[in-house]
């Protein structure tokens, strides 16, 4: 055990799994395409006879692979660490670690290390493509390693966040949503910050390259005139050591505070009285003892047949007195006992269920959790910062949502979307991981009030997310920048979207019994339906919408992500429905995009609500009418 037994046992179990390799091969190949599709984009299929359009194109490409790395690292590495804490404490054995020889430092090490295994693995994975960059020219192998090691500071740090607001809070959802709120906070928040201070730097270092990761690589992939030689950049060392000393300082503070937070509230020893009602209480008395029983338990024969009838009778007619006044006459003596009486609290009123239970503890008790309000009022201060950015960058514009600005808006929906997702993702495997699924499973509950419970409960518990984005078009409506028609096919379609995101959490929860792939694959379809399908249409659009020469590599592209979509949806029951919507899913959500951009809204809310509409009814009839079979359980169909 070189680093711990947690890091010892991560290194030795990890590689004995298939899907080690497999994340790594597929991570390598969907590079592998990008770099494929990049070079339909730009060269096609005409000679090359230039060595500028190789260097054009190794630099397009190096900056590509740079964002896109930093945006997986900067998503997944937070989550990684986050969910297998929170893991641990739905399944009660973060408790039983705490209770170990194992010292503070070795838990909250051993646990940053073990999250983050996978993603650098991956990092790793692609270091072999990005080194082909250099290779065509325009880069160097210096950019190449500044590269990787801005990812790699960025994945730490990031990683450390998430485990240290998983150590704080103790439901999974509130760890998971506080986490995407504190990444997407760490690169709005800084964009702000520069706002206000914008000649502030730090060791010759502007303060928005040190602090935002996005700034950072942008530093890498243009450098200045002076930085133009080197292994590694002087603006990369600050950000690198910047943001390895908040991630040791996180770490640290986490250390501290480790038995300071756990076990937490919800841990059923650990809830004070003033929470629980006090149904019985124990209340000392003190009774007298008949002497004939002192004399009977000490062997003695006293006072004969008659003292032990008026005893008898004393203790008979229920009165002290007589009692006391029998013992006197047998011995003189009075003992005294003392006992304990239990005393009834008063009947306090109680709450009456509906006729759906479990609509009725999602919509009115806390079951996410005591401290919902911290995740909504980071939601509404990261959704004020961007409407604030837009509002303030689209000043005199007339139609502001046609430029880049509109990538505001859509990333707020986009936020709002995946914080949807991870509420219904974890409404399940929480209940999973405690223990409660069983219990449910063996009630007179139906299925569809289970399912249709969980999933409008998810929607109540996330209403901030679902409301704010409908109100920012209407605002945008009201100010003439969104015609009416518009908005009454945005407000279809992402009502839509929102049934779609919940849904797919709950699909996924009740297909993975494990609660780490769970969220993982419900995290990345959202992500990869969402931005995967956006970072191709943003290649067709650099290609001068030059569509025909790059048909073959969109269409491995789309292929394998369908191939991938229908793996994650369809891995214990998979359904001809469920083949249909991994095959037209990228395909629909690519042509809604360009249908968007051409302005044919019309279109692209018929193609969306379709495809999504069915799809969501795909995870949903089965879960309804197959409730059995989807948890994997044949009782049913055996006969």
């Amino acid at each position: 055990m070189f680093a711990g037994p947690i890091i010892a046992r991560e290194v030795l179990t990890a590689p004995r799994t298939l899907r080690y390799y497999l994340w790594r091969a597929s991570f390598a190949c969907f590079l592998f395409i990008l770099l494929w599709t990049a070079w339909q984009s730009i060269v096609g299929w005409q000679d090359v006879r230039e060595l500028g359009l190789m260097a054009r194109f190794g630099g397009v490409l190096y900056g590509m692979f740079a964002m896109l790395q930093l945006t997986l690292m900067l998503f997944f590495a937070p989550l990684s660490t986050a969910a297998a804490v929170a893991y641990e404490k739905d399944r009660r054995t973060f408790t039983l670690l705490l209770m170990t020889a194992l010292s503070d430092t070795e838990i909250v090490v051993g646990k940053l290390v073990a999250g983050l295994l996978h993603i650098v693995v991956l990092l790793g994975a692609g270091v072999g493509l990005l080194s082909l960059c250099a290779l065509f020219g325009g880069i160097s192998f210096g950019q190449v390693v500044s590269l990787s090691a801005v990812t790699a500071a960025s994945g730490v740090a990031g990683g450390a966040m998430g485990l240290l607001v998983a150590l704080w809070r103790d439901r999974t959802f509130q760890s998971i949503s506080l986490t995407i709120l504190m990444v997407v906070f760490s690169v709005t928040g800084v964009e702000l910050f520069s706002v206000f201070f914008p000649g502030l730097r730090l060791w010759d270092v502007p303060v928005e390259e040190v602090l935002n990761p996005y700034r950072a690589m942008i530093a890498v992939l243009y450098p200045a005139s002076d930085e133009a030689t080197g292994l590694v950049r002087a603006s990369s060392l600050v950000y690198i050591g910047v943001r390895l000393t908040f991630a040791a300082l996180i770490v640290a503070f986490g250390t501290y505070m480790l038995r300071v937070w756990n076990p937490g509230n919800n841990e059923p020893r650990e809830q004070g009285d003033e929470e629980a009602g006090v149904v019985e209480t124990l209340v000392e008395v003190e009774e007298a003892v008949p002497a004939e029983a002192v004399a009977v338990a000490s062997g003695a024969t006293v006072g004969g047949e008659g003292a032990s009838g008026r005893a008898a009778a004393a203790i008979a007619s229920g009165g002290e007195d007589d009692l006391d006044d029998a013992g006197r006459g047998v011995t003189g003596l009075h003992v005294p006992r003392r006992t304990h009486r239990r005393v009834a609290a008063a009947a306090r009123p109680y709450r009456a269920a509906w006729s759906n239970p479990i609509l009725w503890r999602e919509l009115m008790t806390r079951a996410y959790g005591s401290r919902p309000l911290i995740i909504k009022a980071c939601y509404l201060l990261l959704f004020a910062l961007g409407f604030g950015f837009f509002e303030s960058l689209s000043a005199g514009m007339e139609q502001p949502l046609a430029t880049g600005l509109g990538m505001i808006p859509v990333g707020l929906a986009i936020l709002s979307l995946v914080l949807i997702n991870a509420q219904g993702v974890t409404a399940i495997t929480t209940e999973r991981d405690t223990g409660a699924l069983d219990l449910l499973l063996v009630t007179e509950l139906s299925p569809g009030q289970f399912i249709y419970g969980k999933l409008f409960g998810a929607l109540y518990n996330a209403k901030e997310m679902v409301a704010l984005p409908l109100i920012l078009a209407s605002y945008l409506w009201w100010t003439d920048r969104m015609g009416g028609e518009n908005l009454v096919f945005f407000t279809v379609d992402y009502l839509l979207f929102c049934h779609f995101a919940a849904m797919l959490g709950l699909h996924d929860a009740i297909t993975y019994t494990n609660s780490r792939t769970a969220v993982a694959h419900s995290l990345g379809t959202i992500f990869f339906l969402m931005v995967g399908i956006l970072l191709c249409a943003y290649l067709i659009i650099f290609s001068d919408r030059e569509f025909g020469r790059q048909l073959l590599s969109f269409m491995i592209f789309i292929g394998a992500g369908s191939v991938a979509l229908f793996g994650s949806l369809g891995a214990k029951n998979p359904s001809r429905a469920i083949a249909l919507v991994a095959l037209l899913t990228p395909f629909c959500s690519f042509y809604c995009i360009i249908s968007l951009l051409n302005g044919d809204f019309l279109a692209a809310l018929l193609v969306s609500a379709g495809v999504y509409g069915f799809a969501l009814m795909a995870m949903l009839v089965p879960a309804v009418g197959d409730f059995d079979i989807a948890l994997g359980r044949t009782n049913a169909i055996q006969g």
